[in-house]
């Protein structure tokens, strides 16, 4: 994309004045003949971008928005010059009624501009057409041809429904097109009014106020060939443009300057036994500070089962304490989550590593990694009355084997010792078994269980209820209450607790993938419903300190990735904004340590950082080759700031504040514990404060 905007920037800090009534400016320009032939924005690099940072190929410019349904974008050459096609059918995947092909381009704080297309439809069997006012994934204006020699001029605003477009048709008429043609399409917009042309003729000239700006875009559910996209404005609109760009940006590097920048601390070698998202973190040498443990894994049955093939435990200064298995790169990546934590389980003192590999759960020593026991997992077989859900029928199901694949550990008080060493097992989304810590059989229950379950005591009676997908259970396994014949999807994440911090009942925080957020009281009944697209990643943190309460967040992934929501601890909406189109972790950061946490997006020195609840970048990674793979948060220094922890299968690099904190209180947020780790647990940060004790800080290094 030729974009014209650093040489807007600079004319607009000229003291030369511009004379009014000048011609219509671009933009904006492509004719796509940067990109080279073949396939469009393909991933450049390994790695499943739910929650790791996977860069695509040059796109100049363009995002591809959607990531459910055939990515079928191909760059083609012919005759010297390069046109965009889509080249599939939406219609042929089970999602094409509410997720649809889309690029995007440019700039939200784009109000009137004009924009104009050179395209050939190849295709009229579906909507092809041109993107305006581009909110996000789920929110723009859409001039395309339709089915059925129709034209339409409409507005996406969400979902109606469980998996149910939110379309808006505003106006439509009759055009026929020969598939050999190509046709120019036009887009002028100007404060409410919309007008749409194509080859010079009007077609639609209409009244709406629905978005009053954002990006472009180029829309393609079935074969058609994008030729030439250009975006001009009027003089008065370029200069509003750049005035109200330029004041964002400023705004933006005030925030910057005023947050510590990341300063490198330590640098550790993992090259042959490194990770993806797959490392656990507690202290396993007994020595009082925090140690890796790096977990490789073999997937297998279309990735969704996996074989654990090696562990391996580093100090922070690199040296490898132990390894369990041989170390083989190839099993660095994963797509889910494995069955591993650290825990002192037996209650000695000392840290166990719990693991699940084939037929057996072993316990390891957490300073030698040695076995010290072993128990089968339970038997695969379906039992009587067992209910089959929707995903658990084909890739999902756990009869494919003999033995349980065990998902996921989780621990919690369920019989009322005082201490968390009850232990949750289950399979994908459907049975999950109750041990003591010695592994004995307290009870078992199937429901539409999502991947993580959360453990509170919310009638304070010295035991633990289970919060898990849409259910709660008791203590000793009761139902107490369900929403799973109201739900269509399995919940990714699930949190409870008084998030008002003002002495108000328990509420639930739910990331329901399509079924969107939900917000429940104690009893299970629903109070918000918010229908947001594939809500994935809950977090909870103090995100908005001018707001009473913890504030929510969740990142869409499945369908229109990255679309971030904050909602206040009533469950009210507060804001959305989409910085990139792929997921994240969405964690809270305490940085600062005045109270103010940002989300943690990604380590990318580009599309990453730290984001505050604004939806701003106020925080930016050095470029320093460092790795931006993965990424999680820490207090390792023990100030008690989080440090920054972001690795990629052959080095993690850590960041702590690049100045002291000067303040005599400062903020150390309650974490979920560390034997409760999961790529799928939500991350919640409960208020806490400690005097503030001055220590020399620790110097950079670099192991191994």
């Amino acid at each position: 994309m030729k974009i014209l905007i650093i040489l807007f920037y600079i004319l607009a800090s000229c003291v030369i004045p511009l004379e009014s009534g000048l011609p219509d400016a671009d933009l904006a320009y492509c004719d796509f003949t940067k990109v080279k032939p073949g396939k469009f924005g393909g991933f450049a690099a390994r790695g499943f971008p739910e929650y790791h940072y996977v860069p695509r190929h040059f796109t100049d410019g363009w995002s591809i928005v959607n990531n459910r349904g055939p990515e079928e974008w191909y760059i083609i050459e012919s005759d010297g010059k390069h046109s965009l096609q889509y080249l599939g059918y939406n219609s042929t995947v089970w999602t094409n009624e509410f997720t649809y092909p889309l690029l995007c381009y440019g700039d939200i704080l784009w109000q009137d501009y004009n924009l104009e297309v050179t395209l050939t439809p190849f295709d009229r069997s579906d909507l092809n057409g041109i993107v305006f006012r581009y909110r996000d994934g789920r929110h723009y204006y859409l001039f395309a041809l339709d089915r059925e020699d129709k034209i339409t001029l409409r507005y996406r605003d969400g979902e109606k429904g469980f998996r149910e477009d939110g379309w808006h048709e505003i106006a439509s008429s009759v055009f026929r097109t020969d598939p050999e043609k190509t046709y120019k399409f036009r887009v002028e917009v100007a404060g409410n009014q919309i007008r749409c042309f194509i080859d010079g003729r009007e077609i639609f000239n209409v009244n709406d106020n629905r978005y009053p700006g954002g990006k472009v875009g180029l829309f393609a559910t079935c074969p058609v060939a994008f030729h030439e996209v250009r975006v001009t404005a009027s003089d008065a609109a370029r200069q509003k443009y750049l005035r109200e760009r330029s004041e964002e940006e400023a705004r933006v590097e005030a925030l910057r300057a005023d947050n510590p920048r990341p300063k490198l601390w330590k640098k550790i070698d993992t090259r042959e036994f490194g990770v993806a998202r797959a490392l656990r973190m507690g202290d396993l040498n007994g020595d009082g500070r925090t140690d890796f443990l790096l977990i490789q894994n073999m997937p297998f049955f279309g990735e969704n089962y996996n074989q654990i093939t090696c562990l391996t435990a580093i100090d922070l200064d690199g040296t490898i304490l132990w390894q369990y298995g041989k170390p083989d790169p190839e099993n660095a990546w994963l797509s889910y989550d494995v069955a591993v934590q650290i825990h002192d389980i037996d209650g000695d003192g000392k840290t166990e590593v719990i693991m699940a590999q084939g037929q057996w759960i072993k316990i390891l020593d957490g300073r030698t990694g040695t076995e010290k026991s072993r128990y089968p997992v339970p038997s695969s077989a379906i039992l009587p009355g067992e209910k089959s859900w929707l995903e658990y029928k084909h890739y999902y199901r756990r009869d494919l084997l003999p033995y349980l694949n065990v998902d996921c550990f989780a621990f919690g008080d369920l019989r009322g010792t005082g201490k968390p060493h009850d232990v949750i097992i289950k399979d994908r989304h459907t049975r999950m078994w109750a041990y003591t810590n010695k592994f004995e059989l307290l009870w078992t229950a199937s429901a539409n269980l999502g991947h993580f379950p959360f453990f509170h005591d919310g009638n304070n009676d010295g035991r633990d209820e289970v919060y898990i997908g849409y259910s709660k259970f008791g203590p000793d396994g009761t139902l107490i209450w369900s929403l799973d014949s109201l739900m269509g999807e399995h919940s990714d994440g699930i949190c409870v607790g008084d998030f008002s911090l003002a002495g108000g009942p328990d509420r639930i925080f739910i990331g329901g993938s399509d079924d969107g957020v939900l917000f429940l009281d104690a009893g299970g009944k629903i109070l918000k419903h918010h229908r947001v697209g594939h809500a994935q990643t809950p977090s909870i943190g103090q995100y908005r300190p001018d707001i009473p309460g913890l504030e929510f967040c969740n990142i869409n992934f499945w369908g229109e990735p990255g679309l971030i929501t904050l909602y206040n601890c009533s469950g009210e909406e507060i804001i959305s904004f989409e910085l990139i189109h792929a997921g994240s972790p969405v964690q809270p950061v305490n940085w600062r340590g005045d109270g103010t946490e940002f989300i943690f997006l990604s380590p990318n020195i580009e599309e990453g950082g730290l984001v505050d609840g604004w939806g701003r970048r106020v925080v930016m990674f050095p470029d320093d080759g460092h790795p931006d793979l993965a990424w999680t948060v820490r207090d390792l220094t023990g100030d008690p700031r989080d440090e920054l922890i972001v690795w990629d299968t052959e080095s993690i690099w850590i960041y702590t504040q690049d100045r002291p904190f000067k303040g005599d209180r400062i903020y150390k947020p309650v974490r979920p514990a560390e034997y409760n780790e999961s790529n799928y647990a939500t991350m919640y940060s409960w208020p806490g404060w400690e005097k503030f004790r001055r220590e020399q800080p620790r110097g950079n290094t670099e192991s191994r």
